[in-house]
């Protein structure tokens, strides 16, 4: 990594609402990074009514109904000063090294213009490695794995653990404004990789909340599910998130699966044989978990975490679709 007098400015970016518990964590962990603390500035971007300032940050608040976490993050971006950008939540936790790690590769290259970091389930049970497993969030192990300890090329940045040039990010126009549900750091890695080299440091570590039931998975996946629909709602081109929704959309899946046994006169309890068959394909690919996780019961059991997300996500969209019939029409 890049010796102190050549590290650059970061600002550290946070946006939160109602977790203060959590943020003051995540705070703490900050504070306590090996970086030159003349270099770093933190920004904190708080929905509330009741506006109560961590020490040692620049703090700013926003009324509770504000137009969601893309707006939220433009406002952290623009009270920033930092030449480098990073961003990480309030429900994370920042390893010792955590910023020499994602800013490094930026110093000794040029040319990159973003780096992401890997991110490990922070006090998980059974649920929360298994959402580790299946990559939640982005930085999870399926990229760790793919990594293999070195640093490579990405076109997957995740606001959950990342870090941008501040020139490159305001050429890219900052998060999308329209984006409110979810997907706001999914577009603005899109824009970004498009035109420049971006890197996955698997050294670049930050531990984030795990989740501990089902119910949490589902709402969350939901949310990206409404989100997907509200990008189509603003995106010119939106062929390439069409055909991303059709094809990873398990609920149209087994529905065209359902038709096909219809029309040919089968026994519908083929498609029981079909959700085994699939069961046993996702266990298969899955198999390199057991090199970082020992516990046998994530391997059998991340392919039902994996079905609750993607039921999640399809009934986000279906919700997204409904939200978007115009009122007359639902009479």
């Amino acid at each position: 990594m890049a010796p102190d007098p050549d590290l650059p400015s970061v600002s550290v970016l946070i946006i939160t609402k109602d977790r203060r518990a959590l943020l003051s964590q995540a705070l703490r962990s900050i504070g306590a990074v090996d970086y030159p603390k003349h270099k770093l500035e933190i920004v904190v971007v708080e929905d509330t009514g009741e506006p109560l300032a961590p020490p040692g940050v620049v703090y700013i608040t926003q009324p509770c109904e504000s137009r969601g976490r893309s707006a939220a993050r433009n406002v952290s971006v623009q009270a920033s000063t930092a030449e480098i950008l990073a961003f990480t939540d309030d429900d994370c936790v920042v390893d010792g090294q955590w910023l020499r790690e994602l800013v490094g590769p930026l110093v000794l290259n040029p040319d990159v213009a973003g780096v992401g970091g890997a991110v490990f389930p922070l006090r998980p049970g059974l649920i929360g490695l298994c959402e580790h497993v299946l990559g939640y969030p982005g930085g999870g192990l399926r990229y760790i794995y793919a990594a293999r300890g070195e640093i490579v090329e990405t076109h997957q940045l995740n606001t959950v653990n990342c870090a941008y040039r501040r020139r490159i990010l305001l050429e890219a126009g900052g998060f999308h404004p329209k984006s409110i549900w979810s997907g706001e750091d999914y577009l603005l890695a899109r824009e970004v990789t498009a035109r420049h080299r971006c890197l996955f440091n698997p050294r670049a570590i930050v531990y984030h909340q795990a989740r501990g039931h089902l119910r949490g998975v589902f709402v969350r996946w939901f949310n990206f599910g409404r989100g997907e629909i509200e990008m189509l709602g603003f995106l010119t081109e939106r062929g390439w998130l069409l055909r991303f929704i059709m094809r990873g959309s398990v609920g149209l899946k087994y529905l065209g699966l359902l038709l096909i046994l219809w029309l040919a006169h089968l026994n519908l309890l083929w498609i029981l044989a079909a959700a085994a068959v699939h069961y046993g394909c996702l266990v298969f690919s899955y198999r390199f978990a057991s090199r970082y996780i020992p516990w046998r019961a994530v391997l059998w059991a991340a392919p039902a975490v994996r079905f609750v997300a993607d039921l999640g996500l399809d009934a986000g969209r279906v919700w997204g679709l409904l939200e978007r019939i115009p009122r007359r029409w639902r009479r």
